[in-house]
């Protein structure tokens, strides 16, 4: 499942930088080697701008206000050299920032050093990395080995966080208002989607430089291509500061704002407001929610986390590390391969509150407080970061079988990322980023969102194939319906730069998801993989059925394969389950062969594109299930033969669909007769059901004169077929509906319906 890749090499990172060569948050720049560059290459274009700030002392500027507690005034422009003027130097009037006294921080960044809240099953809290230097003929360099050996065994001998540490940096974002940076590093990431040694994260405020007042918190989400959890204008009185919510073993991290600790409220609760203001967009056509990025813990959701692997053997055995089990994510919210289980793990516990880290001066009731350091020196006592990398291996199903493709995570350091230097390069949300400069990058536009939920046998999920009124009349016929996640899946995005985050709720968003094409990837322990490609126009973009993906059990998973190489290619498929809808919409992950998973007890109506453009269909019901639980096409066909014997199967289902919601018969009293007397006395005698039948009828001449290459009479038939089923609306639209109660009526209606619609395209279609 994983496998050891050094640094310097292998493949894009999961959160590799951008194509146009700026770092992001993987820390690696430019020549990806994961070194640090020299300060030419980390130096703004616009220093004037985007210059890195010192502080003057407290007490030289006691008593000049907020604003005045951190700034110095710089010089007028028209000063002499060698009064304090640099000389060059490019004056625009403003106040200008002078170093301050190295044992001092600022009030602003003390003022706004945040509060921390950690999951009970957290395991990897902030230190410092400079006791784990290493020198080394390439410098001083902190080892990934003997960072998280010395960290465990520090954490295990007392049981409390080793050096807890967040480390500073101020930087200019735009005139008047200045970034506050709060780096915090760990030794190690256990996630879900993947593991990496030296993990950076960071809080944003952005305050307004004449107020000394909040304009935005920015929480640094698990990578660029994900939005940051962000809030505008929060409200933080004397007294209090922010809070920073720690994913356990990611730590992505979203703002606490409304005072509901330790929890993340993305939408709000009763009075109180939500800990987010991103934008809300509809994710699919049901389905609105904040475009935010989500925390598992305090949401309901279950997350399971991947045992590491190094070299073959899980990090707790390899013989380069002395770390034990424990020091690992608890093994009750663990498994060691996805693969191998027939269904989701239901039985993983909620995320719990856990330890609370601090500044000294908060109010807050901590467990533990940390020591608040200035970033910069860390730039000129390490030089790097090194240690293996880790990948997670995406199973891709292919037509034959699941090809793998691997997830690879890199060391970060914040001095060559993008926002180190330009903090609004990490603002997500489009509306913030013009509330402070008015800019509006193309990037944060440009997004690809979606949900998955799992296809289950029984009726009591979701019908999105029918009505709401409908659901209960078709209660008896479906099969399947669509239920919510019983454990958050992995997603991975694979383009030029692949990367991956977890669902939440089933719901996944990408940002800054450059135009062209992509390939969609969902996983899960115990679920057959889905995976769809799709061209991302620029944007905002859903992937699957208009947002929507389904996933089945292992156990359940039914897999539709099918081959257009011999025929005339497959553009895109799309698999619409009777009455759960839509489960499938994309674009083949192979060249035209394509296998989709679905659930062996479903209806389903497979529909196909060709490479001209031409239509095609075919049914799969769970007869058409081998052995195997393999529904195989070899060839793939369309056009007009192919639409219409999948008319012909769609009228067969809708015949029975209507015949169990049919009237009761009450003067139905001849003893006598046979049951197919009887149905053939009880079809003539309701206007519905005798439709249906012509239509039958009708459909199974079209199909034995387009197989006989008789286009014109297939067409006649198909004529015939489309006027019986517009009898059968005509009926229902009589004032006693035939008969028929509402909710059958919302059941049979949009079916017969589409039927005709099948018909046209049918017609349409050339042999």
């Amino acid at each position: 499942m994983t496998n050891r890749t050094e640094t310097d090499g292998g493949e894009s990172s999961a959160e590799s930088p951008p194509t146009d060569g700026s770092p992001d948050d993987s820390g690696r720049g430019p020549d990806d080697s994961g070194r640090r560059s020299d300060d030419s290459d980390r130096l703004p274009d616009d220093p004037d701008r985007r210059r890195v700030l010192g502080y003057a002392g407290l007490a030289a500027l006691a008593g000049t206000g907020v604003a005045g507690a951190w700034y110095a005034s710089r010089p007028e422009p028209d000063a002499e050299p060698g009064d304090g003027t640099d000389e060059g130097d490019d004056t625009d009037g403003s106040e200008d920032p002078v170093e301050a006294p190295d044992d001092e921080v600022p009030a602003v960044v003390t003022r706004y050093a945040p509060d921390l809240y950690f999951g009970a099953l957290e395991k990897w809290y902030p230190t410092d990395p400079r006791p784990y230097v290493v020198e080394t003929d390439a410098g001083a360099v902190v080892d990934g080995f003997t960072a998280l050996d010395e960290y465990s065994a520090a954490f295990r001998e007392t049981g409390t966080p080793p050096a807890p540490t967040v480390f500073y940096n101020v930087v200019e974002a735009a005139p008047g208002v200045d970034a506050v940076q709060y780096w915090l590093y760990s030794a190690f990431d256990q996630f879900t989607v993947n593991f990496h040694w030296h993990d950076w994260e960071l809080l944003q405020v952005f305050v307004d430089r004449e107020s000394g007042d909040p304009i935005l918190l920015s929480a640094s989400a698990h990578s660029r291509a994900s939005p940051n959890n962000e809030f505008l204008e929060p409200e933080i009185p004397d007294g209090s500061r922010p809070g920073i919510l720690s994913e356990v073993g990611s730590h992505s991290s979203a703002s606490e704002v409304n005072g509901l600790v330790p929890s993340f409220e993305r939408l709000p609760v009763g009075d109180l407001v939500s800990d987010v203001t991103n934008d809300a967009i509809d994710v699919s056509a049901a389905l609105r929610a904040p475009f935010a990025y989500g925390l598992p813990r305090d949401e309901g959701a279950r997350l399971p986390f991947v045992l590491p692997e190094l070299d073959g053997s899980p990090l707790h055995e390899h013989p380069s590390l002395s770390i034990e089990r424990s020091d690992l994510i608890d093994e009750r919210v663990t498994v060691g391969s996805w693969r191998g289980l027939p269904t989701p793990p239901e039985d993983l516990p909620l995320r719990e509150p856990g330890l609370v880290i601090a500044h000294p001066d908060s109010a807050v009731d901590a467990d533990a407080t940390y020591a608040l350091e200035p970033l910069a020196p860390l730039g000129d006592e390490i030089d790097d970061f090194v240690g293996p990398q880790l990948s997670f291996e995406f199973a891709i199903p292919g037509f034959v079988e699941d090809a793998l493709a691997s997830h690879i995570t890199s060391v970060g350091i914040p001095w060559e990322q993008e926002r180190f230097a330009d903090p609004l390069s990490d603002v997500t949300d489009p509306a913030h980023r013009r509330q402070i400069d008015g800019a509006e990058p193309d990037g944060l536009s440009n997004r690809v969102v979606g949900r998955v939920r799992q296809l289950r046998a029984g009726t009591a999920g979701a019908l999105d194939g029918v009505t709401d009124g409908a659901a209960d009349a078709v209660a008896d016929v479906a099969g399947v319906s669509l239920f919510s996640l019983p454990t958050e899946l992995a997603v991975r995005l694979a383009s030029e730069d692949p990367t991956a985050t977890v669902t939440r709720g089933g719901v996944f968003e990408y940002l800054r998801v450059e135009p062209g094409p992509h390939l969609l990837v969902a996983n899960g322990p115990g679920i057959a993989p889905v995976a769809s490609r799709f061209v991302h126009e620029g944007g905002l973009a859903r992937v699957g059925g208009d947002g929507e993906l389904a996933v089945v059990a292992s156990e359940d998973a039914g897999w539709i394969r099918g081959d257009g190489r011999e025929t005339d290619g497959i553009e895109r498929v799309r698999v619409v389950e009777d009455y759960a809808g839509v489960v499938y919409d994309g674009e083949p992950v192979e060249t035209d062969r394509f296998a989709v998973a679905v659930h062996r007890e479903g209806r389903y109506t497979v529909e196909v594109v060709d490479r001209a453009g031409v239509r095609g269909a075919y049914r799969v019901t769970p007869d058409s299930f081998d052995e195997n639980g393999e529904a195989v096409r070899e060839r793939v066909e369309t056009g007009k033969a192919a639409l219409v014997r999948t008319l012909r199967d769609e009228l067969d289902e809708l015949y029975a669909l209507a015949a169990s919601l049919a009237p009761d018969d009450e003067d139905d009293d001849s003893e006598n007769e046979t049951d197919e007397d009887r149905d053939r006395d009880r079809t003539a005698s309701d206007p519905v059901l005798d439709g249906i039948s012509r239509a039958r009828e009708s459909a199974a001449g079209a199909v034995d004169a387009a197989e006989s290459g008789e286009e014109r009479a297939a067409d006649d038939r198909l004529s015939a077929a489309t006027s019986s089923l517009w009898d059968v609306r005509d009926a229902f639209l009589t004032d006693d509906q035939a008969g028929y109660s509402d909710a059958a009526v919302e059941a049979i209606d949009p079916k017969a319906l589409a039927g005709i619609d099948r018909a046209n395209d049918a017609i349409d279609a050339d042999l």
